[in-house]
């Protein structure tokens, strides 16, 4: 639809797939205006129009399992933007374990992040490394998800791989200016720690210097 897809439009858009998802004479344009609602409501940070048409969907015996799909995806999205990590794992499980697009290289990515939050970083370091195995066809989530990689071999303390991890990126990757951006900003992060490291470990005598280096090695908050 024009007003979704070219014209950015959500509001309109919005309103144009609840008037289809009423006049439709068949069940396949009414879970189409349904979806299309769902991805537009989304988009105007609707949570209730959201979550109404997301669960209409899953409702929906005429829906295939692509569009259930998106719909679990969705509230995949709602639960993580309200810090309902619990439900947002459950929702991006099921889109990995039923599709394989960029939706759900996106699903991966977030599934992945939601440990990192949680600081299990062992899970997380294992789950970013699988995603960009799994993602390998979408590199805007595979360039994403090497970042984040980078963010769990700092906090773990593994700096030299951490910086090895952005500056690979750096060399492969001249996709998304924003995400290009962000791993040169993290990068100098990084370095700037190796480099505070390197002048600690070359001072050993002077004292609380060693106390200051075990308080901020692990990147820990």
């Amino acid at each position: 639809m024009i007003a979704y897809n070219s014209l950015q439009d959500f509001q309109r858009a919005y309103r144009l797939f609840v008037q289809l998802e009423r006049a439709a004479d068949t069940e396949e344009v009414r879970v189409d205006a349904q979806v299309g609602a769902l991805r537009a409501a989304y988009r105007l940070n609707d949570t209730r129009a959201t979550e109404e048409y997301a669960a209409k969907i899953a409702r929906n015996p005429a829906a295939p399992s692509d569009q259930q799909t998106t719909a679990n995806f969705y509230l995949g999205k709602i639960a993580y933007d309200r810090n309902d990590y619990t439900t947002a794992k459950t929702a991006f499980e099921q889109v990995m374990a039923t599709s394989d697009d960029e939706q759900t290289a996106e699903a991966r990515y977030l599934h992945t992040n939601i440990y990192y939050i949680q600081r299990d970083l062992d899970n997380a370091q294992r789950l970013a490394l699988e995603a960009n195995k799994e993602s390998s066809g979408y590199p805007y989530w595979v360039a994403k998800t090497v970042i984040l990689l980078s963010d769990i071999l700092k906090d773990k303390g593994d700096i030299y791989n951490a910086r090895a991890a952005l500056e690979a990126l750096l060399e492969n990757y001249d996709g998304d200016a924003a995400v290009v951006a962000e791993a040169r900003q993290k990068l100098v992060i990084v370095q700037n720690q190796l480099d505070g490291t390197s002048r600690l470990n070359t001072q050993p005598n002077q004292p609380g210097r060693y106390l200051e280096l075990d308080n901020s090695g692990g990147g820990r908050n």
